[in-house]
C-alpha cells in the first residue's frame, strides 16, 4: 500500500498509572488521518472506576469530579474499536498505549488488537539528529508544533499528528519510502543503519540527483581522481541513479564499496531503452570499468548455418562468414544451440552427411530411419522436394511455423503416459531450447543479413491527446536509426524509409564480434518487451510508398485512429 493511501488512527491516553492491570484509562483522544488531514475523531474522559491518585491529577489535571459522570471502558471501547478499524495504530511510544488499549478490551471481554503498530517515538530516534530528544514536546518544538493542552490527549493527540506528518516527509525525501510496509519496517532497523551521512553523498543527492532525467540513457560513476568506475544503463536515469544512494547499509558489498567511491556521476540520455542498451555493452568493452563484472568482453555466439551447396546441410558455426551460407541466430548460448541442432535433424530430412559422401551416390541408414531425402540417390528426390523441406526449416528458425514443438510436445505427454519419464524429461529439455529460440526468432523474419524491420512502441509521453511513437529502423539486423514521431507527422518518414531500406545497398559479406553482440542484445530486446512493441517487416516486393503506408496503417492501429492514406488528391471536390 502507498503512504499516500494509508490510513492511521493516532491515539493518545491518560490513565490512572503504568501499563499494567492495576492501572485504567481516565482520558482518550483518537484522530484517524489520511494524505495528512484528519477525517475523523474520537474523545471522552474515562471514569476508571477507582480513584485518581493526586499526582496524576497534578500531572494531567484530571480530578476525580471531573470523571465521575463519564462513560466506562466498557462504553467507550466500541466508538474506539470501530474509528480504528483496521487502519495503522499510531501513538507517541505506541508500546504504552497498544498494551492499555489491549489490557482493557481484554478486561471488558473484547478481542486483542490486531492492528498494525507505529511509534513515532522509534521514527523520530531513526530519522532525526541524535542530539535531539525525543519526546512530544521537544519534538513539536523543532517542528513549531504547538500544544494547546499538554498531557491532555487531545492536546497530546494533535501535536502527534503534526509530528507523524513531518516524519513520513523526511522517510521519504531521505529515504526514498514511498510504501506503508517500509515505513513500519523504518522504525524497527538497527540504529547503526542511520549513522550521519557522508558528505559526498549528501552532496551527490542535493545537487546531482535532481538534475537527472526521467528518460532513458547511459550513466557513469567517477572517482575522486576522475577513473570511471561504473557504466550501466536504464530506461529512467533519475531513478535508477538515485537507487544507488537509498538504503545504502543493506545493498550488497561491492555496490556500498562503489557508492562510497563516487564522487562525479554523468550520463549521455538516448532516444530509447535500445539505445541505451547497446550504447552500454559498446562502452563497457571500450573502457573496462572497474566496478562492470559483465559485459567486458565480446562474447562468441553460436549459430545455426544452411551451407552454401546444391543440396545444402544444418552446421553450428561459431562466426558468420562470406561463404554465401545462410545463418540463423546469434543463440543464447552452445547448448541451446546444439539442442535446437539435434532436434532439426531429427525432425527433418535434410542430409547430414559431407560432401565427399554425398558424391558416392549411395543412400545411408538415415534414409531408413527417415531422416534424410537421400539426394545422394537423385531419383528418390523429386524436383523442388528437398528445397520444401529447406523452407520448412528456414521457417521454424524465422519463428513463422511451430509446427515442430506441438509435435514434440505431443510426444512428450505420450512418453510421460507410458511411464517413460526419462525419456519425457530429455525431451522436456529440448522443447523448452526450441520455444526459447522460436518465441525469440518471431522478430526475426529470415536469416541474419535478411532481418530489416521496423520496431513500433508508445513514446514515454504517449497519450490519448500526443500520440507520440518511437520508431526504431533495423537494417540487414543491425539498429540503424530511431525517430520520435507523432501520428500525425507520420508521412514527413518518407525521406529516412526510402534511404534506409531503398538505397540500392546489399548485406554486409561478414558480421564483426560487436555487431553480433548488438544482434543478440536486439533480439533478446524484442522478446522481453514484445507485449508493448510491434513489427513491422520489410517484404521484398515493399516499395517506399506501399512501407510507409503499411507504416502508417500499423500506427494507427495501435492508437484505435482511422489510418491516413497516400492516395493522390481527389479529382473533385465531391471526391
Amino acid at each position: 500500500m502507498k503512504l499516500s493511501d494509508a490510513t492511521y488512527t493516532v491515539i493518545d491516553l491518560e490513565t490512572t498509572g503504568g501499563a499494567n492491570r492495576a492501572n485504567r484509562i481516565i482520558e482518550v483522544c483518537a484522530m484517524q488521518v489520511r494524505r495528512g488531514e484528519i477525517v475523523g475523531e474520537f474523545a471522552s474522559l474515562v471514569n476508571p472506576e477507582m480513584p485518581i491518585s493526586y499526582f496524576i491529577s497534578q500531572y494531567t489535571g484530571i480530578t476525580n469530579e471531573m470523571v465521575k459522570g463519564a462513560p466506562t471502558a466498557k462504553e467507550i471501547l466500541p466508538k474506539l474499536l470501530e474509528l480504528l478499524g483496521d487502519s495503522v495504530f499510531v501513538a507517541h511510544n505506541s508500546s504504552f498505549d497498544y498494551t492499555f488499549v489491549n489490557l482493557e478490551l481484554e478486561r471488558n471481554g473484547f478481542e486483542r488488537l490486531e492492528n498494525r503498530a507505529l511509534c513515532t517515538v522509534r521514527l523520530a530516534r531513526r530519522l532525526l539528529p541524535k542530539q535531539l530528544k525525543k519526546n512530544l514536546g521537544d519534538l513539536s518544538a523543532y517542528f513549531g508544533i504547538q500544544i494547546s493542552e499538554r498531557h491532555r490527549a487531545r492536546g497530546d493527540c494533535e501535536a502527534t499528528v503534526g509530528v507523524l506528518h513531518k516524519l513520513i516527509e523526511i522517510a521519504q525525501e531521505k529515504h526514498r519510502v514511498e510504501h506503508l510496509e517500509e515505513l513500519i519496517s523504518l522504525q524497527y532497523k538497527a540504529m547503526r543503519v542511520f549513522k550521519r551521512e557522508p558528505k559526498h553523498i549528501r552532496a551527490i543527492r542535493e545537487t546531482t540527483l535532481p538534475k537527472l532525467p526521467e528518460q532513458p540513457g547511459v550513466y557513469f560513476f567517477y572517482s575522486e581522481r576522475g577513473e570511471l568506475l561504473y557504466i550501466g544503463k536504464s530506461k529512467n536515469l533519475k531513478s535508477r541513479v538515485s537507487s544507488y544512494f537509498v538504503d545504502t547499509e543493506h545493498k550488497a558489498d561491492k555496490v556500498k564499496e562503489l557508492v562510497m567511491n563516487v564522487r562525479k556521476i554523468d550520463y549521455r540520455a538516448t532516444g530509447s531503452e535500445l539505445e541505451a542498451l547497446l550504447l552500454e555493452s559498446k562502452l563497457i568493452k571500450l573502457h573496462k570499468p572497474r566496478y562492470n563484472a559483465l559485459l567486458k568482453r565480446y562474447k562468441s555466439y553460436p549459430f545455426l548455418r544452411l551451407t552454401n551447396h546444391a543440396f545444402p546441410r544444418l552446421e553450428i558455426a561459431t562466426e558468420v562468414e562470406n561463404d554465401g551460407a545462410e545463418y540463423f541466430g546469434p543463440f543464447p548460448s552452445m547448448e541451446v544451440a546444439r539442442n535446437v541442432f539435434t532436434v532439426l535433424n531429427r525432425s527433418f530430412q535434410l542430409r547430414e552427411c559431407s560432401d565427399e559422401e554425398l558424391g558416392k551416390g549411395r543412400a545411408c541408414v538415415y534414409l531408413d530411419l527417415h531422416r534424410c531425402l537421400a539426394p545422394c540417390e537423385r531419383w528418390r528426390v523429386e524436383r523442388g522436394e528437398y528445397e520444401n523441406e529447406l523452407n520448412r526449416v528456414r521457417r521454424f528458425l524465422s519463428g513463422t511455423d511451430a509446427e515442430i514443438i506441438e509435435t514434440l510436445t505431443a510426444k512428450m505427454k505420450r512418453l510421460a503416459s507410458e511411464h517413460r519419464f526419462e525419456e519425457a524429461a530429455e525431451l522436456r529439455e529440448r522443447i523448452q531450447s526450441l520455444r526459447r529460440v522460436f518465441y525469440r526468432q518471431a522478430s526475426v523474419t529470415a536469416s541474419i543479413n535478411e532481418n530489416n524491420l521496423l520496431i513500433l512502441l508508445p513514446s514515454a509521453i504517449y497519450s490519448d491527446v500526443c500520440k507520440e511513437f518511437v520508431i526504431l529502423f533495423v537494417r540487414f539486423g543491425r539498429l540503424v536509426a530511431q525517430e520520435k514521431i507523432l501520428l500525425d507527422d507520420a508521412l514527413t518518414l518518407s525521406p529516412t524509409i526510402e534511404q534506409i531500406y531503398f538505397n540500392g545497398a546489399t548485406a554486409p559479406a561478414e558480421c564483426k564480434k560487436e555487431e553480433i553482440d548488438e544482434m543478440q542484445i536486439l533480439s533478446s530486446w524484442i522478446y522481453h518487451n514484445r507485449e508493448t512493441l510491434s513489427c513491422l517487416y520489410v517484404q521484398k516486393s515493399d516499395t517506399p510508398e506501399t512501407l510507409l503506408q503499411a507504416l502508417i496503417e500499423r500506427l494507427c492501429a495501435l492508437s484505435n485512429h482511422d489510418a491516413i492514406t497516400l492516395a493522390s488528391e481527389p479529382e473533385s471536390a465531391d471526391a
